[in-house]
């Protein structure tokens, strides 16, 4: 067989086996959260792109004379990758620290502080050999090398198997306080997600109302917001349902000097126009 068209074959079987396993990869990482898993499958994607390459330059050149040139002549370029590498080692071993202390996992909320600045707050979406992504919440994705990572404190709400948030709800003076703490009971104990709440009471006393105010806990911190949403726009309902008002602040402009007059709706006008010229 022509050497040419046996090099050409190797190439194609190489670079096929290659796109095969990487699709694999990919495909498994993209169904698995658990946090390790798509750490190990990120890593054996870049071993099979490093095997590739390796074995693509091996048909090409004869490897034994490549490596005894780089340590005859090639020093000063090995001691240039060799500092090239050294932030790449520390992200790599950052990663694997991550991914055995597991501090977070795939899909929970993070916030990463360094000192009293805050690097991210968000999802985490992936982790790779150098870098962990965290998806904010105004649609923009974070970047952050492991090793940074590594030496940031990071605040995960999910360690506790519980979340609790405060609930606050506004009542007029003059509508019955009694009932409306009732109805705050009766509100977040219908919804399915909240597992535990305290004893709802007045917090403290403001301009237009007084405010009350319980803690509401569930599961995990995606059930809180989703119930704590859901709480609000039924205590909408069922604090009109029961004559309970919600005050907000209103402005009255009383201009002097000026006739008030009030708007007449284009039909109504053009019925008195008619009338008045019928007379």
């Amino acid at each position: 067989m022509n050497p040419w068209i046996k090099l050409a074959l190797q190439v194609v079987v190489i670079l096929s086996v290659t796109f095969i396993l990487l699709r694999v990869l990919k495909k498994i990482s993209s169904k698995e959260e658990k946090l390790y898993f798509r750490f190990i499958c990120n890593a054996l994607r870049i071993g099979v792109i490093t095997i590739a390459t390796v074995s693509l330059v091996g048909l090409v050149l004869d490897l034994g004379d490549v490596m005894q040139g780089l340590l005859t002549g090639g020093g000063l370029v090995l001691a240039v990758l060799t500092f090239a590498a050294q932030k790449i080692l520390n992200n790599t071993l950052s990663g694997l620290d991550i991914t055995a202390s597991k501090p977070f996992e795939i899909g929970q909320k993070i916030k990463v502080l360094q000192g009293s600045s805050v690097v991210a707050e968000g999802l985490v979406k992936d982790i790779t050999l150098r870098h962990t992504i965290v998806d904010t919440f105004d649609g923009q994705s974070c970047i952050i090398p492991n090793g940074v990572l590594a030496d940031s404190v990071i605040i995960n709400t999910n360690f506790t198997e519980q979340v609790g948030n405060f609930l606050e709800v506004e009542v007029g003076y003059n509508d019955d306080i009694d009932l409306a703490i009732q109805v705050v009971i009766d509100t977040v104990e219908a919804d399915p997600r909240v597992t535990n709440h305290s004893q709802p009471l007045v917090s403290r006393y403001l301009a237009e109302g007084v405010l009350i105010k319980t803690t509401v806990w569930t599961k995990t911190l995606s059930d809180n917001f989703a119930a704590c949403g859901n709480i609000r726009k039924e205590l909408l309902k069922n604090f009109k349902a029961n004559g309970i008002s919600i005050p907000y602040q209103t402005v009255t402009i009383d201009l002097p000097g000026e006739e008030k007059t009030v708007p007449v709706p284009p039909s109504s006008a053009q019925e008195k126009q008619e009338m008045a010229e019928t007379v």
